[in-house]
C-alpha cells in the first residue's frame, strides 16, 4: 500500500484532503456511522476495523450500504447497513477491506524496505463499485528531494469493463505493470483486450470461486 498511501499524503498536501477519514465522512447520509469511532478509512478506499480488546480473535465491524472487498482474499461482501462479526481473526492480522470504486496501484509483492519496494513491479486492483465502475490515482517521484524535479501522476478509470490509464509520466519509475486484478467478475471472459489488441488466452486466468480475473500484461 506504500504508493497508495504516498499518493493520498500528496493529495493532502494540495488540497488538505485527509488521509484518515472517519466512517461518517464517507458516509454522511447514514446516520449509523456517526458514533464509530473506532474504524475508519485509510486513504479514500481502505476500510481498517481495528481489534480493540486484548486476546481477542473477532471483531464487531459496521458495513454501510455499498460493495467492499476483503482485501486478502479480494471476495466481495455487499454491506447491508449492520453490524457484522468477523471470527478468526489471528493475532497478527486485522480486517481490511476495499470499498468498491476503487482502483488501487499496489505493487505485486511486499519487500523490507521502500527502496526495494520501489524496485517492484506493479499490479493495478480494479475493485468495482455496484454500478461497475472504478477509479483511482497514482502519484510518484524520487521520494527524497523536497521540491521534486519531475513527477508522474496517473488517473485510472474503469467503466464498460474498459481500464484506462492516463497523466503525466515525467518521472520515470523503471518498473513494468506486472497484472490487473479485476475484482467482482461473475464469469469468464472469452477474450481480453490490452491496448485494443487481443491477449493470449494463457495470459489471463478467472479464479471462479473469488470472483478475480487476473490479466498478466508486464508492461512499462
Amino acid at each position: 500500500l506504500m504508493d497508495y498511501i504516498y499518493t493520498a499524503f500528496h493529495q493532502a498536501h494540495l488540497d488538505g484532503t485527509p488521509v484518515l477519514n472517519a466512517m461518517w465522512y464517507k458516509y454522511p447520509q447514514d446516520p449509523s456511522t456517526f458514533p464509530i469511532d473506532l474504524q475508519f478509512f485509510f486513504g479514500d478506499s481502505i476500510l481498517i476495523s481495528p481489534v480493540t480488546e486484548e486476546n481477542s480473535t473477532s471483531v464487531s465491524a459496521y458495513f454501510p450500504k455499498d460493495v467492499f472487498y476483503d482485501f486478502l482474499t479480494l471476495k466481495p461482501f455487499l454491506g447491508q447497513g449492520k453490524t457484522v462479526l468477523i471470527n478468526n481473526v489471528n493475532f497478527t492480522s486485522l480486517p481490511v477491506h476495499i470499498r468498491g470504486g476503487a482502483v488501487l496501484p499496489l505493487r505485486e509483492k511486499g519487500t523490507m524496505t521502500t527502496t526495494d519496494l520501489r524496485g517492484t513491479d506493479f499490479e493495478i486492483v480494479v475493485a468495482p463499485d455496484a454500478h461497475g465502475q472504478a477509479s483511482g490515482s497514482l502519484y510518484a517521484d524520487d521520494g527524497i528531494s523536497i521540491t521534486p524535479g519531475t513527477t508522474t501522476q496517473v488517473k485510472f478509470s474503469f467503466k464498460q469493463g474498459t481500464l484506462t490509464a492516463q497523466g503525466s509520466f515525467g518521472y520515470p519509475l523503471g518498473v513494468e505493470v506486472a497484472r490487473v486484478r479485476f475484482l467482482g467478475v461473475d464469469r469468464a471472459p472469452h477474450s481480453v483486450k490490452v491496448n485494443g489488441k487481443a491477449a493470449e488466452s494463457r495470459s489471463f486466468v478467472f479464479d471462479s470461486s473469488a470472483g478475480v480475473l487476473d490479466v498478466t500484461i508486464h508492461m512499462p
